[in-house]
């Protein structure tokens, strides 16, 4: 290192195979194949293409603040509230900049309405046992939040829409794709594993949306505000409207190359891990063979007449067992 000042070290970051694995060109391409075959089939406009994913957030959980101290001050601390229990928020986002209402899935076994008291954002409450979504919830989504909330904003009542999500179970139920095909939703989902490179919730628009939740928890914490399951969506309202600017959801549909469609978008440099996991063919290496071979291993000696052969195993006679 000392004799070579353009080096530095760095630590490495922990990165999943099956996603190294994944993304590589043949299975983006495929998917840019079915993506552009269907926009120009069905003439699908930049307002009519969704993304829907899930985020899990804390309710007491804030960001680190930075703040000005004396210089002999070792220690400084900032008091939150510190309630780890996780929401699942189910967010949709549009090419062409807006998003639709958000849906919250609370741990419980039934909806409490206190839940639901400070929704300035019209979001929709559901819940489940673990706070986690399923199956049924999928669907439920799909009937009663998109399907009604993506409908007003359609230009053409008799067109089609595209929703563009991960390939969790939820979204392949029988029920949830009869919906779908019945209301001329088509469901594309993205390849397995590839999710943080072609998903824009995944690429641009959670990471905004979690620095505001952020900044929005730290900011109830000063005022002494627990946030609860009963003004939470109050309190979400505001950090979305925050994160969610036009430009801050364009910009990932750009970045992903799915709006405008440019399957040249991704940066090469996504295809590099991929290449360790190439299946093309390549030559044995030679054998090396030391410079420097002691004599007594190359020449004979006079005891090597004596060595008895190693016996072997023939068709007619059992292995021999040393």
């Amino acid at each position: 290192m000392d004799r070579h000042p353009n080096l530095k070290t760095r630590y490495t970051q922990s990165f999943e195979k099956c996603r190294a694995n994944n993304v590589n060109p043949a299975t983006i391409n495929k998917f840019f194949d079915i993506f552009e075959d269907v926009v120009k089939k069905y003439n699908i406009d930049e307002s009519e293409i969704y993304n829907m994913d899930e985020k899990g957030i804390q309710l007491g959980v804030g960001k680190r603040v930075a703040a000005i101290i004396d210089c002999d001050q070792k220690e400084v601390y900032s008091l939150k509230d510190g309630n780890r229990e996780l929401v699942t928020v189910i967010e949709t986002v549009s090419a062409n900049g807006t998003a639709l209402p958000p849906s919250f899935i609370f741990k419980g076994a039934r909806i409490n309405l206190e839940w639901g008291r400070d929704n300035l954002c019209y979001a929709s409450v559901l819940c489940s046992l673990n706070g986690w979504t399923d199956q049924e919830l999928g669907t439920m989504w799909l009937e009663k939040d998109f399907e009604p909330a993506s409908a007003v904003r359609m230009k053409n009542k008799d067109g089609y829409q595209l929703l563009i999500l991960d390939g969790h179970n939820s979204h392949c139920m029988y029920s949830f794709c009869r919906f779908a095909k019945k209301h001329k939703i088509i469901i594309i989902c993205l390849p397995s594993h590839t999710t943080h490179v072609l998903q824009p919730c995944n690429v641009g628009v959670f990471g905004p949306l979690s620095s505001c939740w952020k900044s929005e928890v730290n900011k109830a914490a000063c005022g002494h505000v627990p946030i609860t399951k009963s003004n939470l969506i109050s309190h979400y309202s505001r950090a979305c409207v925050k994160a969610f600017q036009p430009s801050t959801i364009k910009a990932p549909f750009k970045q992903t190359g799915i709006w405008p469609t440019d399957r040249d978008a991704l940066d090469p440099i996504v295809f590099e891990l991929s290449l360790n996991t190439t299946t093309k063919s390549a030559q044995p290496l030679p054998a090396i063979i030391p410079d420097l071979v002691p004599l007594e291993l190359i020449l004979p000696t006079s005891d090597d007449n004596n060595i008895n052969p190693i016996p072997t195993t023939t068709p007619d006679s059992s292995p021999t067992i040393c």
